[in-house]
């Protein structure tokens, strides 16, 4: 059938355009969708009413291509999220446990291009003559009129920045892309394929443009993230993790692929080329204190731009401005996490004023050609966007809007479009019990899995898209029964107690880190136990935290009560990771040189030395019982990246039998990564964590 002829279908004010193939919403407004999951939401519209069988769902939008369901679920995720469906209410789509969706809500055939009216009721022949001769007067004024008004309303209008319409896919890749980067004559494109855009596990592919095939450009064996091109555009340089090492630097790979990549500058990532040999970079001062420097490619004539106040501060990305006088710095704060954009001076004469939206986290950040815009890709919508802000100090405004997300941003070299990735990441909780493995969610996504003593119950963090806030939930493994347990609350980041008595958790309220006690049962309200802090844990009758200081983090401990605060460790900490259940032992990690940190098991209350439990980032987790520390391998500051955990007994002082060599995969146990890990009674039954992205690189015209 002929496209231009094929019905529009209309349900709950929603309008599904089968030329045009957009979503309109009840308001007039396109809905970004991508083609994959439009093809979706037609093919259910289609067979409304109908049981729609996953694999029948699955083979007609992605016909020539094999997928797995979690491909499915992310499309489903999406046109929920794009119909306005809250969690747990199904106003659109059903989903059939065991069989597959089926399209619930009522639906109004109409032929394309015919607007949606209201029946008309009959009258008689002669009133029906005098109001047409009324309405046919009436309308040539009305017609004048409304002209006159859209005239001017087209003049003095602000037209919208961005359409979705307008917007081009430059990749189809099924196992996502991200980080796009020109080439400096605009011809071709490199962008991470199956990774992440901050440190994830993917590799470099370059495509020629228009419609090159793909080709792979590095077989990196670690993270790797923020692509580049130089000056030339002959070689993508790249920042990568030095595993065996703990390092970060920058590399260089040919666009020919014809030799291997090579290092190029040690200790920098986020490098950008500002010259034909100047380059733009972070840099390590000592543990993970990262500022923005400027040098040659040699690291001649080298020269600090920007460094955080605060030992924890870390400057991951950053811009110059066309007239080479200020930076746009992405970083992340005291605690870890990405807060809102800087711009600095490039002299280094002073550390500059946050820039962007306020009060969300800023990922990524870039200047139009001729400097008078800055754009950020940031979340403080709910969900992560584009924004632009006019440089200096204009208002921050977003520019695109709907049901998917954008990452990064890499404004084209005519000044006329925006480079992002588009679609929508997701994480599902897995069952794991002697040989057998089941999925216990199947949307939205999940972080920090706590399994009970006895396995039979499991809290997690949960969020419908990567972006949006959290919610606490508990699962019953044997009857799927799932509940908020913290409903008013939005938290970050939690810890059970061993008796599941009360929940430990931090929120971030107006820019500060609470900690937070609740009772499970609800029986009393919850309570505020301290400000400034996060990374809470129990431990016998105390709470153990990070204090947040103004310039660098430390160890702290608090009676449950919310008396007898104190500080257990002279020195600064990065991270604290775990707490023995009797609270006599706790695993931090301090920071080295040039990056490089250390996890340590800190004996509490007594006089034993402490113990080194890896040369490198170990995220861990004591066992319920107490006799053994799951230790992760070869993953890096809490992301999904591959990796494993070994299981490392402990002796009757609480402290392990023997240390870890530096990245070590020998002994592990269990193939996971131990952030993404929760052990019950012994390691044959556990809950991880499996991530999947749907996200493809976009061209997004500007008005």
């Amino acid at each position: 059938m002929d496209e231009t002829s094929s019905p529009d279908y209309e349900f709950g004010g929603f309008r599904l355009d089968t030329a045009l193939h957009v979503l309109v919403s009840p308001s007039g407004e396109p809905l970004p969708l991508p083609s994959r999951a439009f093809a979706a939401l037609r093919y259910l519209v289609e067979r409304a009413g109908e049981i729609v069988d996953k694999s029948a769902l699955i083979a007609a939008v992605w016909p020539t291509t094999v997928v797995s369901e979690n491909s499915l679920n992310q499309c489903i995720l999406a046109l929920r999220k794009a119909l306005g469906e809250s969690a747990g209410e199904r106003r659109f789509i059903l989903t059939v446990p065991g069989r597959g969706y089926k399209f619930v809500a009522r639906i109004t055939i109409v032929p394309h291009g015919h607007p949606s009216t209201p029946p008309v009721v009959a009258q008689p022949a002669a009133a029906r003559r005098s109001r047409v001769l009324w309405l046919t007067a009436a309308a040539g004024t009305a017609v004048m009129l409304l002209l006159g008004v859209a005239l001017t309303l087209w003049l003095g209008r602000d037209r919208a920045v961005t359409n979705p319409a307008e917007y081009v896919q430059l990749t189809d890749v099924p196992d996502g892309a991200v980080s796009p980067v020109l080439s400096p004559d605009g011809q071709l494109l490199a962008f991470i394929r199956h990774g992440s855009f901050f440190m994830g596990s993917g590799q470099i592919w370059l495509k020629a443009l228009p419609d090159g095939d793909p080709v792979k450009l590095t077989d990196a064996d670690g993270p790797l993230w923020a692509p580049a091109f130089s000056p030339d555009g002959t070689h993508v340089v790249y920042s990568a993790i030095d595993l065996q090492n703990g390092t970060w630097n920058t590399w260089t790979v040919p666009v020919t692929g014809r030799a291997a990549a090579t290092k190029l500058l040690p200790n920098t990532q986020g490098l950008t080329y500002i010259g034909p040999r100047e380059v733009l970079y972070s840099e390590f001062n000592a543990g993970l204190h990262l500022g923005i420097a400027t040098s040659l490619d040699d690291r001649s004539m080298h020269r600090q731009v920007y460094v955080p106040s605060h030992e924890r501060g870390m400057a991951h990305f950053s811009s110059l401005s066309p007239d080479r006088k200020s930076v746009l710095v992405v970083e992340m704060d005291a605690t870890g996490s990405f807060g809102p954009c800087r711009l600095t001076p490039f002299d280094g004469t002073g550390s500059g004023y946050t820039v962007g939206p306020m009060n969300g986290a800023c990922l990524a950040a870039a200047w139009s050609a001729d400097g008078k815009w800055m754009y950020f890709s940031d979340n403080a919508s709910g969900s992560s966007h584009l924004w632009r802000q006019r440089f200096p100090r204009g208002p921050a405004e977003q520019i695109t809007f709907g049901p998917n997300e954008e990452q990064t941003v890499f404004p084209s070299p005519d000044g006329q479009s925006l480079l992002t990735s588009i679609g929508l990441a997701q994480s599902t909780l897995w069952f794991h019990q002697a040989n057998s493995e089941r999925a216990l969610s199947t949307e939205g996504r999940v972080l920090a899995p706590w399994l009970s003593a006895d396995a039979r119950r499991v809290y997690f963090l949960i969020t419908p898209t990567e972006a949006a806030q959290f919610s606490l939930s508990r699962l019953d493994i044997d009857t799927g029964r799932q509940e908020s347990v913290l409903p008013e609350f939005h938290p970050i980041e939690y810890d059970i107690s061993s008796d599941e008595q009360q929940v430990v958790f931090t929120i971030v309220r107006e820019g500060q880190h609470q900690i937070w006690l609740a009772p499970l049962d609800r029986h009393t309200s919850p309570t505020l136990l301290v400000r400034d802090g996060d990374e809470p844990q129990f431990g016998g009758p105390y709470v153990f935290f990070r204090r947040v200081g103004a310039h660098a983090n430390y160890l702290h401990r608090i009676r449950i009560d919310g008396s007898g605060e104190s500080q257990l460790l002279p020195d600064p900490i990065i991270e604290m990771f775990c707490v023995a259940p009797d609270g006599k032992a706790v695993v931090v990690e301090r920071p080295a040189a040039e990056g490089n940190i250390d996890a340590w098991v800190i004996p509490v209350d007594n006089q034993r030395a402490a113990r080194m439990l890896n040369k490198g980032y170990a995220p861990s987790r004591w066992s319920h019982d107490g006799k053994a520390i799951y230790v992760g391998l070869n993953v890096q500051m809490n992301l999904a990246l591959a990796g494993s955990t070994r299981v490392l007994p402990v002796g009757p002082d609480d402290l392990p039998l023997s240390p870890l060599p530096a990245a070590s995969v020998a002994g592990a146990l269990i193939p996971h990564p131990g952030d993404n890990l929760s052990v019950g009674p012994d390691p044959s039954a556990y809950v991880f964590l499996k991530s999947e992205r749907r996200q493809n690189i976009y061209r997004i015209p500007l008005h």
